[in-house]
């Protein structure tokens, strides 16, 4: 970069032998040494090295085209130096510059972003060679050709400087004419870890966990992740090598105390990791045990000599022993058994407590949970009432004014009476007093949640009731729209252009309106109104992940929406690569001879090789991904050999599109 002003006492262009004075303006305001150099096809001479002076006196010998370079550095600076400056200069009659500019796509890149340069001359043909200034140092970037363009990646930031040296077909000079151009890589931005968390509910080994990682960074970045756990005893393994998946799942064997590292870098980062998070986790051998409920057939009190079943239902667990202990007049304890149901049949009149233990076969102790209930049993003995079946005609949802027809089986007693009470909000609604009759009828007026309660007693019981049941009956004033199937296309691959067709399938489809909402890389693109149309159709101009939510909702519902569902579809640039093939550039290998080998693929964009060559029964990489499609190899040693190239669309996100395998022997 020009950070000095170079200045003359005579204008370019000007006969050789003249006295020209060359001057420099310290518009830096410190106390600097310079030193000056002129260039010439190539080659360098140093006018006068490092001194306080800020002019030198110039006196050119021979015609051509010159580079004037001035280097100042500080008194105190431990660098070469720390400002520099160039500017060209004419000696006598030149011909007419042969580079008219150059242009490149942009002067600000972000690291792993491309600089396209093109040179644009007056004549053809020309000779091309790049350089680029890279730490105060100048590299060979592409070396003369005929190619007026060059394409590069920023791998690292920094201001830098690209020299471009240009001559004609037939000139025996380094270079007939030259042009720079400048221009700057900007850092990428900090990657943080947000949040790290596991989306299982409960760490069971044998079962898929999945773990989410959230990151900040700058929109449009690809950011890759790594996965490594931790075991107990500081052994690791990587579950998940750097990929693009933020959300890394595998399934547990193993119970005991782990830890999961996760590592997150810019795709085009230099570093290792740009940021690395950690999570602790314990994996059980099953869930825990929950008793959800310990009830009884009969309700309390019974009379002697019936049979009275105790039931569990117990969550958790992997193998499930349960344990009924019954204490009072009498004592029974049926140990540890599979079945989550006990009969027990009443001997002695009184008040008994029966407790239920549960625990996994694998538990050593007493039990994992407990639970007791009380029951009192009556002198009189005689066959207990119970509800044995309940039919009510509207088993699902029920709407405002809609008949609900109910019909009671019970046994028992020696003659039944039946009651029905209907009640909402805790608010008694209709009530059937007890009847022969095993038959109601109700018609809900409003919407909420109704509570029907069937009580059965016998006509000579003093108790409430003998036996009853509880049901909850939702009523509503419509019937919410329910999405049942999305139907998308056969299709499993595809490309901009493509027509996507989605078609809703629901019940009460003529009562249902759909919202359509359309995202691209999860940014909202479109949004529609609640609309009766059943078939939602796009065409995707551009790659990347379209994901369609869908609402639905009744034509009467006050609610956003009554169901959601969402379906994701890839849309990829281009068909994917394929029929990849490798060729040699000879019939016959010979040890010490090179042998030239060369890949071509269908389809696919922007298209990278990677290279393998198998040599004494071991593969090795030879050549990285990179868009060379042909690698040169030289056999030191006879034998069976085999080449392997990989290839991808440099987007594709996977290790490989396509492959071929060429085996040759050396003689």
């Amino acid at each position: 970069m020009n950070e000095l002003l170079i200045g003359y006492n005579l204008k370019s262009p000007q006969d050789k032998d003249t006295k020209i004075n060359i001057n420099v303006m310290n518009s830096k305001k410190e106390d600097l040494l310079f030193k000056y150099m002129i260039g010439c096809n190539g080659k360098w001479n140093t006018l006068k090295d490092f001194s306080g002076n800020n002019n030198v006196e110039w006196i050119p010998k021979q015609d051509g085209r010159y580079i004037v370079m001035v280097q100042a550095r500080k008194k105190d600076s431990p660098k070469s130096f720390d400002y520099v400056s160039r500017d060209n200069y004419v000696i006598g009659d030149i011909e007419e510059k042969l580079i008219s500019d150059i242009s490149i796509n942009t002067k600000n890149l972000c690291i792993g972003e491309k600089l396209n340069l093109t040179v644009n001359v007056n004549k053809v043909p020309l000779m091309f060679r790049y350089w680029i200034k890279i730490n105060n140092g100048w590299e060979v970037v592409k070396d003369y050709s005929a190619d007026n363009t060059l394409t590069w990646v920023a791998k690292s930031d920094g201001k830098f400087e690209i020299l471009v040296e240009c001559k004609n077909v037939d000139s025996e000079n380094n270079f007939d004419d030259f042009e720079t151009i400048e221009f700057e890589v900007e850092p990428l931005k900090e990657i943080q870890i947000e949040d790290f968390k596991c989306l299982a509910g409960n760490l069971i080994k044998g079962e898929e966990f999945v773990f989410q990682v959230t990151t900040v960074h700058e929109e449009g970045r690809d950011i890759l992740y790594k996965f490594v756990k931790i075991y107990e005893n500081g052994k690791f393994e990587c579950i998940q090598n750097y990929s693009t998946r933020s959300i890394v799942n595998y399934v547990e064997n193993e119970s005991g105390n782990y830890k999961l590292l996760c590592f997150v870098k810019d795709m085009y980062s230099i570093s290792d990791f740009d940021d690395r998070a950690i999570i602790n986790f314990d994996v059980k051998d099953y869930k825990d045990i929950v008793i959800k409920d310990f009830t009884s057939d009969l309700n309390s009190p019974q009379l002697c000599e019936t049979d009275v079943v105790f039931k569990a239902d117990v969550e958790g667990g992997k193998e499930l022993l349960y344990r009924y202990i019954v204490k009072g007049a009498y004592a029974e304890d049926s140990g540890y058994i599979r079945s989550s149901s006990y009969i027990w049949t009443s001997r002695i009149p009184g008040k008994y407590s029966i407790s239920l233990w549960v625990k996994d076969r694998a538990f050593s102790g007493n039990y994992e949970a407990c639970k007791n209930l009380e029951f009192i049993i009556d002198e009189k003995s005689s066959e207990p009432v119970k509800i044995d079946k309940v039919f009510i005609d509207k088993k699902d949802k029920v709407l405002i004014n809609e008949e609900i027809n109910v019909i009671v089986k019970a046994s028992g007693g020696t003659d039944l009476r039946y009651s029905f009470i209907l009640s909402k909000d805790s608010i008694e609604v209709k009530k059937i007093d007890y009847d022969v009759s095993n038959y109601a009828k109700f018609l809900p007026d409003s919407c909420g949640v109704y509570k029907l309660e069937i009580r059965v007693k016998d006509k000579y019981s003093e108790r409430e009731f003998d036996s009853h049941k509880l049901f909850n009956i939702d009523v509503l004033r419509f019937i919410p729209a329910n999405i049942n199937y999305i139907l998308i296309p056969t299709k499993d691959y595809f490309v901009v252009g493509d027509t996507v067709s989605l078609e809703i399938v629901s019940q009460n489809s003529s009562d249902t309106l759909i919202k359509y909402i359309l995202k691209i890389n999860n940014h909202k693109v479109e949004e529609t109104n609640y609309v009766g149309q059943k078939r939602y159709i796009f065409v995707p101009k551009y790659s990347g992940k379209y994901t369609v939510e869908i609402l639905a909702k009744n034509k009467k519902s006050d609610k956003f929406f009554d169901c959601k569902r969402g379906v994701s579809i890839d849309i990829h640039e281009c068909i994917q690569l394929s029929n990849t093939k490798i060729s040699c550039n000879k019939l016959e290998f010979k040890c010490n001879n090179s042998i030239t080998f060369t890949v071509s693929s269908e389809h696919g964009k922007d298209v990278l090789y990677e290279f393998f060559i198998k040599e004494n029964d071991d593969w090795n990489i030879v050549q990285d991904y990179s868009k060379k499609n042909y690698y040169t190899f030289i056999p030191f040693a006879k034998g069976e050999y085999k080449i392997l190239a990989l290839a991808k669309s440099q987007y594709y996100k996977g290790s490989y599109e396509d492959y071929d395998v060429l085996k040759f022997n050396v003689l």
